[in-house]
Order: structure tokens, then sequence, then C-alpha cells
């Protein structure tokens, strides 16, 4: 009895020791991310696109205008009698098409290149001595992650920050057109009543959270294939347009026949549409969304650990 517990203490003792050396080895490359011009352009990036997405048509000539192009060339009282040009609105819409295209290379930006520049070095066996094999590449998948979602929260941040000071409040609107905005809100937000709208862009920067580290996984995965930071970064670009374009030929066949629609195959396409993480808390298929995403990062964690483990040679 007592060599069982004295057993179960080392295990443990290991385990918490693995684990503090992971917490340290994350903090240090986080610091190395900060000081780094990389996350910060990705931020800027962020920025630039989310002021890119369109938020409004014309239905007289059917032109799409942008945030910045919006609040250049229309005055306030003509905002104020569309809410589509309201703060929360237009911050809502900020995930929208530009960002959704290049999220796996702004993502991938802020940690990747400092990993592919440090494996070229080949110094980083001192690091792999000083913890281990498995604390130090753990570290890199996680702070690569983390990174990435954090240069995309701050670059949403700034955005939404400026977006509420230069496009109209909800209150400034009439009170029939704050009725249906709150209406439409309370739809796709339940507790909105309870929190109120910061709840809801807390919720909306969690799942950009989500979206940026997502969407770096594959490209940290392929680090442990490949060294070239542009071709590592550029990948996940392209797999990520396939799936994409998968997943809406997929949403179009299950919607072909209006009469009779194939509702499993739109559900398997909205699931495994890399787009489903900016709204996922909406989603009525927020669970399988998680289940399948993290499915995904698990398989890419073990298939990038396993090609680690097996080289001999802790500098390549």
């Amino acid at each position: 009895m007592l060599m069982q517990r004295m057993a179960n203490y080392d295990t443990i003792q290991q385990v918490t020791g693995k684990n503090m050396k992971i917490i340290k080895n994350i903090s240090v490359n986080l610091r190395m991310v900060f000081t780094n011009y990389g996350f910060y352009i990705c931020t800027a990036f962020t920025v630039v696109l989310c002021f890119c997405t369109g938020i409004y048509r014309d239905p007289t000539n059917n032109n799409e205008y942008s945030v910045i192009k919006s609040f250049m060339k229309f005055d306030r009282e003509f905002m104020l009698n569309d809410f589509s040009f309201c703060s929360y609105k237009v911050a809502e819409s900020g995930s929208g098409s530009w960002l959704s295209m290049f999220i796996p290379i702004i993502s991938a930006f802020a940690f990747i290149p400092l990993v592919c520049d440090e494996s070229e070095s080949k110094f980083i066996r001192f690091s792999i001595f000083r913890s281990s094999k498995f604390s130090y590449h753990t570290s890199k998948f996680l702070t690569a992650c983390i990174s990435g979602g954090l240069a995309v929260t701050f670059g949403y941040i700034i955005f939404t920050v400026s977006v509420y000071a230069l496009f109209p409040n909800i209150r400034e609107y009439s009170p029939e057109m704050q009725a249906m905005l709150k209406e439409e809100i309370s739809y796709a937000y339940p507790e909105v009543s309870k929190h109120g709208h910061i709840f809801l862009l807390g919720i909306k920067s969690a799942e950009m959270f989500l979206y940026g580290a997502l969407s770096s996984v594959s490209a940290v995965m392929l680090t442990c294939l490949m060294k070239n930071k542009y071709l590592v970064m550029c990948i996940p670009f392209f797999l990520k347009y396939v799936v994409t374009q998968t997943s809406v030929k997929l949403s179009a066949r299950a919607l072909s026949d209006w009469e009779n629609p194939d509702m499993k195959l739109c559900k398997f396409a909205s699931v495994i549409s890399p787009d489903a993480i900016p709204n996922v808390f909406t989603s009525q298929y927020m669970r399988l969304i998680f289940l399948y995403n993290g499915a995904l990062v698990l398989t890419a964690f073990l298939f990038y650990m396993i090609v680690y483990g097996r080289r001999l040679d802790c500098g390549e």
C-alpha cells in the first residue's frame, strides 16, 4: 500500500513537472511573440480587413459598401434610416469575407516565422535539453494557437472600438427600429436581456479568438514537415479554400430541391465549414462544430508530436 502511494506520488510529481515546463516555455514563447513585429502586423492587418468587410448594399444600383467606404460615403442622417449602420451590426459583420479569406495567413504570421527561423538555426537542441522534447514541442504548438488567437482578437477589439466611435449607437435610432434590432439580437442571443451588449461583444471576441487559434493549427502542424515559412503559411490558405468551397457546394446540392432538401447533407456542410467558428455560439450545430474542430486539433497535435518524436537529432 505504501509503495503504491509512493508510486502515485512520483507520477503526480512527474506530470506536475512537465506541466510547469510547458507553462514556462509558453511564457517565454509569448514574450518572444510580443516583442516581435509580426504579432503587431497581424493585429493591424486584421483591423484593415475588418474595415474592408461589406455591410450595406444599395438597392438602386446593387453596389456593396464596405465599413470604411460607408463611413466616407454616407452621412449620419442616412445611417439612422438603416440599422445596417448600427455600431453593433457593423462590429458583428467584421469577421466577413476578407478576414475569412486571409485568416490562415494572419493567424500563422504571429508566431510561425519565429518557429521556422529557430529550427533552421539548429539551436533548438539547447532549449530541448533544458526541458524535454515533449514539453518543448507541446509549448510551441500551444503558443502558435494562443498567439494566432490573440492577434486576431486584439485586431477585432480595435476595430470594434473604432466602429463604436464612428457609427451610430443603437440608442440613436427611432424606437421602432430599436425594437426591431433588439428583437433580432434577442433571437440570436437570448441572454442579451440579462447581460447587455457588452456581453455580446465579449461573445464575439471569444469567437474571434477561437477562429484565430484554430486557423493556426494547420500551419504549426506543417512545421514538423518543412521549415520554409512561406510554404508553411500559404498551404493552409489553399487548404481552407478547398474545404470552404467543398462546404459551399455540398450546401448548394443539399438545397437544390427546395421541396425536399437534404437536411443531413446541409448539416454536414455547416459543421465542416471553416467559417462556422465566427458564429459558433449562435449555431444550432454548436456541439457538433466543437467536436469536429476538437477532433481536428487533436489529430493535428498527435501527428505533430509523432513526427517530432521519431526524430533522433533534437536540432532537426
